[in-house]
């Protein structure tokens, strides 16, 4: 997995510059100070949450010296006591509280003691120590005439940078003027002999040091689950010293992304691309994804191949199956065509999961102030498979799912008096249906049953229902005329979810009996459309299956009892009336 993404990384930038690292390298809040070799501050920078600008002339230089200098962790320091944090004697990090409060003259001297010594660190780790006697030998002893400069320069103004009253908590980080190849050389010193996991895992092969790298990977007597029990050597994989420096730049290369909130990683053969939350990948793609997060170290959250990506969308369109008259309410879901994924997450986040969904596709569930119990269920249950859809072009789970969460979503809302929302939720439902599975466009479905009922409700005599479809739409229109009657304020909740969650014929239809028979008081005598409507439905015996969606179809769209005939109207033809609402 990771191999692979390196190969990639290394085919498009040049291992030995590092300037991948410094095309967007992010500076952490906090003072920077470049120190020249007569001892002044020639450049103070302040890098703030507010203010990081990448426009000022010493910001690369300050970045390469930054990266050359940090730890790798805090697990590995020069200073013993962990108060100072950078790793040579060119540069001098701490913490701003540390000033005053931790950082004292022994401190001080036991950092450039081990700097000028080093195998004072080593000296107990015979792998490390080894590991920097080579380093040492390629690049030479440090400069111990600079580093003695430099530390007098620290326990002489160091105390003076910060003001008393200073309650900052970001960095002081102090630079002293140098040619950056010796930033790089005393940066290596550093690395080489740290960059394993530990070095007690390391093995020689044929001359080669392979170890346990230190990326993404802990393993310790705490984490025995880690090891491979069933392999002579038990540890999860080794890799030599190359191919660990190798690893160690990609993944400071992805950490600095993530940094910046760059958390989805996109690497194909021939360009990477690191996007924040809600930017989509605008092109199509072929293969591998990372989704990595800011911790401690860098951690790979989720790692997928990806074939055939689509940024684009075609066939997908929302039409209005169920009227809504918008004269008086806001509109939400855009209708029309649906062009790519963007636009798709958009109107999903909106319409079913009232904006909760895009923003929270890893957050934890008791960070989600999502008050509807339903919705935030159906959230957790399927973001993971919505985010495959929308930014790895994986819609298969989705494909399977979609309807029964979306049905779900639809009850929820009709339950809660919703009726617009779940007008709406209908609708786009429809159109990504038939998109995946290329159904009959329901537009024409519910048109062709809501002017077959027209006729029939209308006609002197009764006439009878000619197919289940159209007999699970009469059902919802009958339902929805029956509840309109209730004269209590609360209509919907405790009267609808008996028909919602009806699973066969027979009891729906002693649902539908039962409302008639709460509900005949306020039915006259001559209401010629229910009186047609209601004996039609009684009259069939469907054949197959209870259909929900045209139950709900049916009870969503504008009722035709109440449709003004156009002898009422004085013009001789049948208007459609308004939702009653």
């Amino acid at each position: 997995m990771l191999k692979d993404c390196m190969d990639k990384f290394y085919g498009i930038y040049d291992e030995d510059k590092e300037d991948y690292i410094f095309e967007d390298y992010y500076l952490k809040e906090g003072t920077y100070l470049l120190v020249n070799e007569n001892g002044d501050v020639e450049k103070e920078f302040k890098v703030t949450k507010n203010n990081n600008d990448k426009t000022y002339d010493y910001y690369d230089k300050f970045a390469e010296m930054d990266y050359l200098s940090k730890l790798i962790d805090m697990n590995k320091p020069i200073d013993p006591s962990k108060v100072i944090h950078s790793n040579n004697y060119l540069s001098f990090f701490i913490k701003k509280d540390s000033i005053k409060e931790k950082l004292t003259e022994d401190i001080i001297d036991a950092y450039y003691d081990i700097l000028l010594n080093p195998m004072k660190k080593y000296e107990k780790d015979k792998n490390k120590k080894k590991m920097y006697k080579e380093v040492e030998e390629e690049f030479g002893k440090v400069h111990e005439e600079k580093l003695q400069k430099n530390k007098t320069w620290i326990k002489e103004h160091i105390k003076n940078l910060i003001r008393e009253e200073n309650k900052e908590k970001n960095y002081l980080k102090i630079f002293f003027e140098a040619d950056i190849e010796e930033y790089r050389r005393e940066s290596k010193k550093y690395v080489i002999p740290n960059i394993y996991n530990s070095t007690q895992y390391n093995i020689n092969i044929k001359g080669i040091t392979y170890g346990l790298p230190n990326d993404n990977m802990g393993l310790n007597a705490k984490k025995p689950y880690l090891e491979n029990k069933s392999r002579k050597n038990t540890l999860p994989y080794l890799i030599s010293t190359e191919e660990v420096s190798k690893q160690k730049k990609f993944f400071d290369y992805l950490m600095n992304n993530a940094n910046q909130g760059k958390n989805n990683v996109y690497v194909s053969d021939d360009k990477i691309k690191c996007l924040p939350k809600g930017q989509f990948l605008e092109e199509d793609f072929n293969g591998h994804f990372l989704r990595i997060q800011k911790g401690k170290e860098l951690e790979i959250h989720d790692f997928d191949n990806i074939v055939g990506m689509r940024f684009k969308i075609n066939n997908l369109q929302v039409k209005m199956v169920i009227p809504i008259d918008y004269s008086k309410i806001k509109q939400t879901l855009d209708y029309g065509k649906i062009e790519n994924l963007k636009e798709l997450e958009a109107n999903i986040n909106s319409t079913f999961f009232n904006k909760f969904l895009s923003g929270n596709y890893f957050s934890k569930p008791k960070d989600i102030r999502l008050n509807d119990f339903i919705v935030k269920e159906n959230l957790l249950m399927y973001r993971e498979a919505f985010f495959a859809w929308f930014y790895k072009g994986n819609s298969s789970v989705i494909e399977q799912s979609f309807d029964k969460l979306t049905m779900c979503l639809i009850k929820n809302s009709i339950s809660n008096e919703y009726l617009i929302k779940a007008k709406e939720q209908y609708n786009l439902r429809s159109g990504v249906l038939e998109y995946f599975k290329g159904v009959k466009n329901m537009a024409d479905i519910t048109m062709e049953l809501s002017n077959k009922l027209r006729k029939k409700i209308n006609n002197d005599t009764t006439d009878k229902i000619e197919s289940d479809d159209e007999y699970y739409f009469a059902v919802g229109q009958a339902v929805s005329y029956l509840i309109s009657l209730n004269k209590s304020s609360k209509k919907m909740h405790s009267l609808i979810n008996p028909i919602l969650n009806c699973k066969s014929n027979e009891r729906l239809n002693g649902e539908i009996i039962r409302l008639f028979q709460k509900y005949d008081y306020a039915i006259e005598k001559r209401n010629l459309r229910f009186n047609n409507l209601g004996t039609m439905i009684l009259g069939y015996i469907p054949e197959g299956k209870l259909n929900e969606n045209l139950l709900i179809s049916g009870y969503l769209y504008s009722n035709l009892i109440y449709e003004k005939s156009k002898t009422e109207n004085g013009k001789g033809e049948v208007e459609g009336g308004k939702d009653h609402e």
